[in-house]
């Protein structure tokens, strides 16, 4: 097995520093035709590539029954899904569903907070730019997304095994990023952060949260 792309052990140190590496959610796009490859006879392939990476992988119902693609859910930390998404892009080559001289290309989804789109996209979409020329993947952030019901809208990133896994290291640090800077913001703007934090702002006048008596005014 290759090792992973470069910036990816540089990207797991945020997830790790206080702990186990974060686990990850990301959803491989797969042609239809191949979920019995990928599951295996009485389901071997799938319990021995989920063994092998470290991570769980289930197949999503077909969302209609001509349904051209399936979903394969992988759950694990970074090198799990390198190991896991690096196996079914082989499989599938391997199974000649792609053709001999043709690159193997799957879309695959992530989410992220809803409040953290922007900053994947940049400003006037000079991040996601960026991010699609450093890693020759297509990414996109699809407009006037209605966030789940944990506030996650998702980004489609769509390449060969390498692209992908760069384009998704890339954006994970992006989120360990806005992740840190929030802490960082609760911590200096609350009221029970260490001295010499900066104090919080101000109540407006007309929220009247002081309780108690008012101070008396000296002369």
């Amino acid at each position: 097995m290759p090792p992973p792309p470069p910036g990816n052990s540089a990207a797991g140190a945020p997830y790790g520093s206080y702990g186990a590496p974060e686990q990850e959610t990301v959803h491989v796009f797969i042609p239809a035709q191949a979920v019995g490859a990928i599951i295996g006879k009485k389901g071997q392939h799938i319990k021995q590539l989920s063994r092998f990476a470290g991570a769980s992988i289930k197949i999503a119902p077909a969302e209609a029954p001509d349904s051209k693609l399936r979903m394969v859910i992988v759950t694990g930390p970074p090198e799990a899904q390198f190991k896991a998404q690096g196996r079914i892009y082989g499989k599938l080559k391997e199974e000649n569903f792609f053709g001999p001289k043709e690159e193997v290309k799957l879309e695959t989804h992530i989410k992220v907070a809803a409040a953290a789109a922007g900053r994947v996209i940049g400003k006037g979409g000079k991040t996601v730019n960026e991010l699609q020329n450093l890693t020759a993947a297509e990414v996109v952030v699809p407009r006037e997304q209605t966030p789940d019901d944990n506030d996650q809208v998702i980004v489609k990133i769509i390449g060969h095994f390498y692209a992908s896994q760069l384009a998704q290291r890339k954006i994970r640090d992006i989120l360990a990023q806005v992740k840190v800077h929030q802490q960082k913001g609760g911590r200096e703007g609350g009221t029970g952060g260490p001295q010499g934090s900066q104090p919080p702002p101000p109540a407006e006048p007309s929220q009247g949260v002081a309780q108690g008596p008012p101070p008396v005014r000296r002369k």
